[in-house]
């Protein structure tokens, strides 16, 4: 008689957690959850830069080739005063320190492709 009233016990326990189941399944997976959530536009990698920071180095890029571009041009009409003054050692001194200064941003910006590389494929 125990052993029966145990089996019968272990049936309803059973057949309760199938029902528990049941009911849980279906509200977690009702007509209302059944839909895919909607896309986040402003979920992102985790190495994409949030679109305000990167709002803010566009302008301080945009920045900084307007400063490089106007020094350039100063840099350019001094030459050609000092080429229609006919100082050709300040000329050759000034082309030395500019091809000196492609050089270095050549090699900087070769360092920064090798650095993004590395970044990507860790």
């Amino acid at each position: 008689m125990f052993k029966i009233s145990i089996s019968i016990i272990s049936v309803l326990i059973l057949l309760l957690a199938i029902y528990s189941a049941t009911i849980v399944s279906i509200d977690y997976f009702g007509d209302e959850n059944s839909k895919l959530p909607e896309p986040r536009h402003d979920m992102r990698m985790f190495h994409e830069p949030s679109p305000e920071i990167r709002k803010n180095e566009i302008e301080l890029e945009k920045e900084y080739r307007k400063n490089e571009v106007s020094r350039e041009i100063s840099q350019i009409d001094s030459m050609l005063k000092n080429i229609e003054n006919k100082n050709y050692e300040s000329v050759k001194t000034d082309l030395e320190q500019e091809r000196l200064r492609i050089q270095n941003d050549l090699d900087l910006d070769i360092k920064r492709m090798d650095l993004d590389m590395l970044r990507m494929h860790p």
